[in-house]
C-alpha cells in the first residue's frame, strides 16, 4: 500500500502541475484577453475625444463666420449712421428755392456739407491725407502724377498737391496726387 500510496502522491502532484500548467495558460489568455479590451477601451476614448474636437473646431468655425458677419454689419451700420446726418443736410439744402439762392449762399451750403462729411469720416477713423509744398515725399501715402520746378523747395520733396487722398489708420485708402520737385541731375 505504500508504493501505492507514493505512485498515487507522485500522480497527485502532476495532475497538480498539470492543472497549474492548464491555470498558467488559462491566465495568459485572460491576461491577453483584459489586455485587448483595455486597447479597445483607450481606441474607443481617443475616438470619442477626437470627434468632440472635431465638433468643437466645426462650431467654432460656425461661430467665427457668424461672428465675422455681424462685425461686417456693425460697420457697415456704424458708417450709415455717420453718414444719414449729411444726407440730412444734403435734403435742406436741395429744399430751399434753388433760384433764390446766390452763389455766395449755395458756396456755404456746399461748405457746410462739406465739414458735415469730412466730420463723419473722421468719427470712422478716415482722415485727410492733404500735404503741403515741401512735405517730404512718401510712396506710401503720397502718389507723384508729375515733376514740377519750386522755387526754395528741395529736390524729391512735394511741390503741390492736386488732389487730397485719404487714409484709415496707417493704410492709405487713396493716396494724395502730388507734384513733386525734380532730383538734381
Amino acid at each position: 500500500m505504500h508504493t501505492t500510496d507514493t505512485s498515487s502522491g507522485m500522480r497527485g502532484s502532476d495532475d497538480a502541475a498539470e492543472d497549474r500548467a492548464h491555470e498558467s495558460a488559462g491566465g495568459e489568455a485572460a491576461t491577453e484577453e483584459s489586455v485587448i479590451d483595455e486597447l479597445r477601451r483607450q481606441v474607443d476614448e481617443r475616438q470619442s475625444a477626437y470627434l468632440r474636437a472635431l465638433a468643437d473646431f466645426q462650431n467654432f468655425q460656425r461661430r467665427a463666420g457668424e461672428n465675422e458677419l455681424r462685425a461686417k454689419d456693425r460697420g457697415v451700420a456704424q458708417v450709415a449712421r455717420a453718414l444719414v446726418p449729411v444726407l440730412e443736410q444734403m435734403d435742406l439744402a436741395l429744399g430751399h428755392d434753388l433760384s433764390a439762392l446766390d452763389s455766395a449762399k449755395l458756396a456755404g451750403a456746399v461748405d457746410m456739407i462739406r465739414r458735415e462729411l469730412l466730420k463723419a469720416l473722421e468719427g470712422q477713423g478716415i482722415t485727410r491725407i492733404q500735404p503741403k509744398p515741401g512735405d517730404e515725399f512718401d510712396p506710401r501715402q503720397h502718389e507723384a502724377v508729375m515733376q514740377q520746378a519750386a522755387e526754395g523747395i528741395e529736390p524729391g520733396r512735394i511741390a503741390s498737391c492736386f488732389q487730397a487722398g485719404y487714409r484709415f489708420g496707417d493704410a492709405a485708402l487713396r493716396p494724395a496726387k502730388v507734384a513733386v520737385t525734380p532730383k538734381e541731375s
